[in-house]
Order: structure tokens, then sequence, then C-alpha cells
């Protein structure tokens, strides 16, 4: 099973997003997420954000710039743990690779959204949500519920 991480970049005050308008993989076409990708091996998840942070939008942060504030797992399928950083380096984020880095007012998100971007950056956001450990969001098999 694959581990990734995605991480949403605000600014200090948490009125700017950084998101990234995706062209793959080909569901996520035109879609905005939060940056991020695989977790390589002998890699730790947030040293994945940080690295994945720098290469998506030149920015450098250190482990400590972000907090794990829920995980997203599928059996089988994905493992993701969500992240995110609050810093006016935000603002300093550009487009490093094919994929566009937009600077986005959290009160006007574009509808093109990843779907769960829809409550999972409202949860990031959440200041009085104790995220002294992840939130564990887990898909359950179809199957188990019909039981």
């Amino acid at each position: 099973m694959k581990k990734y991480v995605t991480g949403f970049f605000f600014s200090a005050d948490a009125s700017h997003l950084v998101l990234i308008k995706k062209i793959n993989p080909a569901w996520q076409r035109d879609l905005f997420n939060g940056i991020g990708g695989k977790v390589e091996a002998n890699e730790i998840a947030v040293d994945a954000m940080v690295r994945e942070c720098v290469e998506e939008t030149g920015v450098k942060t250190t482990p400590s710039d972000w907090t794990c504030f829920a995980n997203v797992y599928r059996p089988k399928v994905y493992d993701v743990d969500m992240f995110f950083a609050r810093t006016d380096e935000a603002f300093n984020a550009k487009t490093m690779e094919a994929e566009e880095i937009h600077i986005i007012k959290v009160t006007e998100l574009p509808n093109n959204l990843i779907p769960n971007l829809q409550w999972l950056i409202p949860l990031a956001l959440d200041t009085q949500a104790d995220f002294s450990s992840p939130v564990c969001i887990k898909e359950i098999a179809q199957e188990r519920l019909k039981a």
C-alpha cells in the first residue's frame, strides 16, 4: 500500500492557502489539492511533507512547521497523513513544476477542489481541535457496512 502526505500551507493568519492545480493523476486533473505526494522509502511522513513543499512551492520549511492533523486511510488502497503549516512563507510559494501553484484567499476557495478538501480544510483551520494526535478517518469497505 502506498503512503502519501498532503499539506495545507496557510499564511500565518490563515487568511490564505497554497493550493496546487493538478494535472496528474487523471482523476485529479483541473482540480485543486494541497501540496504533497508519495512518502519515499526510509522517509517519515513529516520529512516527506518538508521535501514536497520545497519541490512543489520552492519554500523551505522544517518539520516543526507542520502539524499532522489527520490520517485518511483506505485499506489496501492508500494511507494519507494530512498536515498543515501556518507561516507567511506561504506568500513566497511559486510554481516549480508542471502543476501550477495558487495562493488563494480561504474565503474564496474554488469550487473545483478535490471533494474531501471541502471538509479537510475547515478541520485544519479548527483552532479548538486537539491535534496532539491526528484524527483518524478510515473508509470502511462496503461489504462490512452491509453486514
